[in-house]
């Protein structure tokens, strides 16, 4: 299996540096998910050098929005490079996160925590958000907004809420969570967001669900899709699926084949 999951992030590998989705240019996204599913497989990114170079690059000229800024400077910070953006754009960021929602938050609040800024506001703000079923969301709650909710919280220290467990488990089916507790099917995102919170409050799970839904992903180039039905592998879902193999403990990973 290991070897199937390398040759599918290989073939994803940009000659001038980074990864791209298909074919084409490279991207932020594609190569943050690319190289950290390489470090969790215990391997060395292909075309390292080229590819820190490539990310410095478009990250002095490139677009300042929150995700591609936290993709760029997780990278660049981690081996060393120049991830540093500018004032303005961190006095813009400060601003920013009470108009976004919880998972753009996090990416905010985890760029200005890399910049050594830590905004105390963002707590109460963030419990603003928890609603009534236990969950977190501006506009109801769902799996992924509460994960990102815990977190934020997390990396600022405070207490975990009151039910969040409960909507954790509200929003399960069959061991495996979904969208919402009214929606289906379970998504790849969804259950690595389930399985991660889960980690966190210690709930109960059912390893041999979970590992056999995320298997059932794997298409044949050795990537995986984003949901039982069918679809197209992309190194995000690649990325969820090694992450969520390697926190069940499973030795499939083991396999070279």
């Amino acid at each position: 299996m290991k070897d199937k999951i390398l040759d599918f992030i290989r073939r994803r590998a940009h000659k001038d540096g980074g990864y791209t989705l298909y074919k084409g240019l490279p991207d932020s996204k594609n190569t943050y998910y690319a190289i950290k599913s390489l470090q969790l497989l215990g391997e060395k990114p292909y075309n390292l050098q080229r590819t820190l170079d490539w990310l410095e690059d478009i990250h002095r000229r490139g677009s300042f929005a929150a995700q591609g800024l936290f993709y760029r400077c997780s990278i660049l910070k981690e081996y060393n490079r120049d991830y540093r953006i500018p004032e303005k754009f961190i006095r813009r960021l400060r601003k920013a996160y009470r108009r976004s929602n919880l998972e753009i938050t996090y990416y905010i609040d985890s760029v200005l925590r890399m910049h050594d800024i830590h905004l105390d506001e963002v707590i109460g703000w963030i419990l603003s958000q928890q609603n009534s079923d236990g969950g977190f969301g501006r506009y109801g709650s769902d799996i992924i907004n509460t994960y990102y909710a815990l977190e934020i919280l997390r990396a600022h220290g405070s207490q975990i809420p009151n039910k969040i467990e409960d909507y954790l488990e509200s929003c399960k089916q069959r061991g495996l969570w979904s969208f919402t507790p009214l929606s289906y099917p379970p998504y790849i995102e969804t259950v690595d967001a389930g399985l991660r919170m889960s980690k966190m409050l210690n709930s109960r799970i059912d390893n041999e669900k979970i590992l056999s839904f995320v298997l059932s992903l794997q298409n044949n180039d050795g990537g995986f899709r984003r949901s039982s039905y069918l679809g197209i592998s992309e190194l995000e879902y690649t990325y969820r699926a090694i992450h969520i193999i390697k926190a069940l403990n499973a030795r499939i990973l083991e396999s070279r084949v």
